[in-house]
């Protein structure tokens, strides 16, 4: 819920006419010179941990037990001790109840929050001229050092990944932000991070919720970075028109296990942070760009190598800079030097972050992998129809040498569909690619022309036509993608 903030001044006034009526309905309850019970003392701090953020439920518990105090413990005279006492009680007890419903309401929130893949509201990035460090006039407590865990980042060959969030601990605020990990065919993975700014904190919030959906279907099409980058700039443009002033900036990466390259761009995005296995700390640079929402993007990607062990830190709310750099990039190099858990460097970046910059901080650390040549083989095939037997017999080798015979009589086959595709459709060079991950096995059939293949369902009288239905019954899922040298078949199918 989001509770408006209330203009200094209106505040005072606001929580006297409270204690006034607070007041009035106690001595209405007790009037008579009795005792009496006021279901009002215990029910209306309890609706407020319902409704309210933790500061202005403590405010409105102690005023309603500060007039309790008052009325049953002095106003009324000539009653019994244990009588004011049972009824203060009640009182304190209310108010104490209260905040625990507070705590656990916010805590579930953000726990849900953080399993649902980071996409939580935060509050705008501050300095210490426009917020005092000793002032909180807004009600947003200080946030905690650790942040919280990301539990919905799924695992992957090419890295290992976790991801810390500091979501706004009262509030939301007028931004959003979210991580997510998503693997890709040929057990590559993305690295995506972003943040959204709105008017208000609902308008963020369901903003960053639908780009982050967008980039889930969008990588599905397995584009390139800066493809990407431009189609989510025209789904923001049809999700919040121009004029909304709703704004996003994004980072998106994918990571490749066999060539050790990572190929990222962004949008008004800050830029990631490497750490190379031997310990040295270098921000990628990235051209500048505009946020989405602001103009047609003009992202490029950018490639750079990254080393099995490398550590590449992505993070959203924060840009690293100024004073606060080169403290958290010696926190960084500190850390490396006994190879900690990503958990570890998470943390440690998130408390050498200023305290004005952490409620909006979200941090993603991945930490490469590679794939040795046990694991990939590759092969050149001549434009031939010949060219199929060939790729037949590499393939059994190969599957025979990785103690997988089982799947050697549907691999041949998918790679006799998929070679004698390219031979009679495309352009050479051919070029046919087996990996061998966690997941199963990966055949990619690589040509240099841009056309794209589309799956049909052959009539009963029609003597082609069915090459990729057969892969595609074959196989768990398949597809294409483009390259600079031109496209990628590739076919995934489930190995033991």
């Amino acid at each position: 819920m989001i509770v408006p903030r209330v203009p200094w001044g209106v505040g005072p006034v606001l929580l006297l006419c409270y204690l006034g009526a607070v007041c009035a309905v106690q001595l209405e309850a007790s009037g008579g010179g009795l005792v009496r019970w006021s279901p009002y003392s215990a029910f209306a701090p309890l609706v407020a941990a319902t409704l309210l953020p933790v500061r202005r439920t403590f405010v409105i518990g102690v005023a309603t037990l500060g007039a309790s105090v008052g009325i049953y413990g002095f106003a009324i005279r000539g009653v019994s001790v244990g009588g004011r006492t049972v009824v203060i009680l009640a009182a304190a007890l209310s108010f104490v109840l209260s905040l625990v419903l507070c705590r656990a309401r916010l805590w579930l929130q953000r726990r849900q929050c953080a399993a649902a893949g980071a996409c939580f509201s935060a509050e705008p990035a501050v300095t210490a001229t426009a917020r005092p460090a000793h002032h909180h006039g807004t009600g947003t407590a200080p946030a905690a050092p650790d942040g919280l865990l990301v539990t919905a980042l799924p695992g992957s060959a090419a890295v290992e990944v976790v991801g810390r969030c500091m979501p706004a601990r009262d509030r939301p605020g007028p931004s959003a932000h979210w991580l997510d990990a998503i693997p890709l065919p040929g057990a590559r993975v993305a690295l995506v991070a972003g943040s959204v700014s709105a008017e208000t904190g609902t308008a963020a919030g369901a903003a960053a919720a639908e780009l982050r959906a967008a980039v889930r279907t969008l990588a599905d099409i397995d584009l390139q970075p800066d493809e990407l980058l431009t189609h989510l700039d025209d789904v923001l443009g049809r999700l919040r028109p121009a004029g909304t002033g709703v704004s996003a900036a994004c980072l998106y990466a994918v990571h490749d296990p066999v060539s050790g390259r990572c190929s990222l761009a962004a949008t008004g995005h800050p830029a990631p942070v490497v750490v190379t296995p031997e310990g040295a700390v270098t921000t990628v640079l990235l051209p500048p760009s505009q946020p989405l929402g602001q103009g047609r993007p003009s992202s490029e990607a950018t490639v750079v190598n990254l080393p099995a062990g490398s550590l590449l830190l992505v993070h959203t709310g924060t840009r690293l800079g100024g004073p606060a750099a080169e403290k958290v990039l010696r926190s960084l190099a500190r850390t490396r030097e006994d190879r900690p858990s990503l958990d570890t460097v998470c943390r440690t970046v998130l408390r050498a972050l200023p305290e004005a910059e952490r409620p909006c901080a979200a941090i993603l650390a991945a930490r490469t992998r590679t794939f040795d040549s046990g694991a990939v083989a590759t092969w050149d095939l001549a434009p031939d129809p010949a060219a199929v037997s060939h790729a037949r017999k590499h393939v059994a080798g190969k599957l025979a040498a990785w103690g997988l015979p089982d799947a050697t009589q549907t691999t041949e086959l998918i790679v006799s569909e998929l070679v004698t595709n390219a031979i009679r459709h495309a352009l050479p060079p051919f070029r046919l690619r087996l990996i061998r991950h966690d997941d199963g096995l990966t055949c990619e059939v690589s040509d240099s022309s841009s056309t794209t293949p589309h799956l049909r369902r052959a009539r009963t009288l029609d003597e082609s036509g069915r090459g990729l239905f057969i892969v595609a019954q074959l196989t768990q899922r398949w597809g294409c993608r483009h390259t600079e040298e031109g496209k990628t078949i590739w076919a995934e199918q489930p190995c033991t």
